[in-house]
């Protein structure tokens, strides 16, 4: 396989190891290409399973066979035609608890970007994210990819959702991380990229929220300014980011209903969006409105920390914050990661 030195990976959550997995294969093979970047699969085992039966097998001997499997069914998927002509290389985790191991595999590795999908396998369960994908959405400390869709068009548009007068307590950077990310999501082409913005004009009776409250207090004529307030910052980050000024969309309504409809109507490839700490917390929180926006987003969606983001996920696995405490040796954390721990083959 292709070797890319020096470069940051794409992690990719391989969740099943069997044909199912080869949808999120693909789109990892397009984006593979559209960064230039290696690929790095990592299937997490959590409760060894299956091989506990075998007769005459102790337990660490059982798990031991187990990880083995999957190592093996691991690399079988890492040579997939799908995958030809690619930097890549597998990890298998056994860890707990599963979106935990996949932020540690992220550090470890310095992942570039997390790739999950995110689709369940009825339709009921494609309507929205599990646990697992919420938990990475708040403590991933890499741009998280969730793949919605089968496929990937790289010559599609990319939605970037800015909030250039950080009304929800955006820090004012983050809106440049996502026109970055999106930039670079983009192919590299800022003409592909549409800035995009929505917000809400409530209607009838006030509602005890500060955002609603204070646009009920104002006068059309304000409302107006704020809007062209919101067209020139929008504008300040077109033109810093060298994107056409027509590739942008300021729209008054529910946030959760008029991304999505703008993603259809662009046939966005991608939706990139900000996720944000309050204040005086570590911990990286997604409002009501953001969680509605995702699950309705029929497309992938991208989402980005803000710089100097640190994520709350302890280093250690579960297994070794069990068997041993703070301060032990780094040889018995390199001893263990021979064994039965973690698994790595490149």
């Amino acid at each position: 396989m292709k070797r890319t030195r020096n470069a940051r990976p794409i992690l990719v959550a391989v969740r099943t190891l069997d044909r199912s997995a080869r949808s999120v294969l693909r789109k990892a093979a397009s984006l593979a290409k559209l960064y230039d970047a290696p690929l790095r699969l990592v299937h997490v085992l959590a409760i060894p399973q299956g091989a506990l039966a075998r007769a005459g097998a102790t337990v660490r001997q059982a798990a031991q066979a187990d990880l083995d499997n999957r190592t093996e069914r691991l690399q079988t998927l890492a040579s997939r035609t799908e995958l030809r002509g690619l930097d890549v290389s597998i990890a298998v985790r056994c860890d707990y608890p599963v979106q935990d191991a996949l932020v540690r595999e992220a550090l470890d590795c310095h992942a570039r970007l997390l790739v999950m999908e995110t689709r369940g396998q009825g339709r009921l369960a494609r309507l929205f994210l599990s646990n697992i994908d919420w938990d990475l959405i708040r403590n991933c400390p890499c741009p998280l990819w969730l793949s919605k869709s089968e496929k990937f068009n790289p010559r599609a548009p990319v939605i970037a959702a800015v909030d250039p007068l950080h009304a929800h307590a955006k820090p004012a950077k983050l809106d440049d991380r996502i026109v970055a990310q999106a930039i670079e999501a983009a192919g590299a082409r800022p003409d592909k990229v549409v800035l995009c913005h929505a917000f809400e004009l409530p209607q009838g009776a006030i509602v005890d929220t500060p955002i609603e409250a204070y646009w009920i207090a104002m006068s059309e004529q304000e409302q107006q300014a704020h809007e062209q307030n919101l067209k020139r910052a929008i504008g300040r980050l077109q033109k810093k980011a060298d994107i056409p000024a027509e590739n942008s969309a300021l729209v008054r309504g529910d946030p959760a209903v008029q991304l999505p409809r703008l993603a259809k109507k662009h046939a966005a490839a991608v939706v990139v969006m900000g996720a944000v700490s309050r204040r005086g917390l570590k911990r990286v929180f997604i409002g009501n409105t953001a969680e509605r926006l995702i699950d309705k987003i029929s497309c992938d969606v991208l989402v980005v920390k803000p710089r100097g983001f640190k994520t709350p996920v302890e280093r250690r696995t579960y297994r070794e914050r069990a068997e041993r405490p703070r301060g032990y040796s780094l040889a018995y954390r390199q001893r263990q990661s021979g064994g039965s721990i973690t698994h790595v083959a490149h």
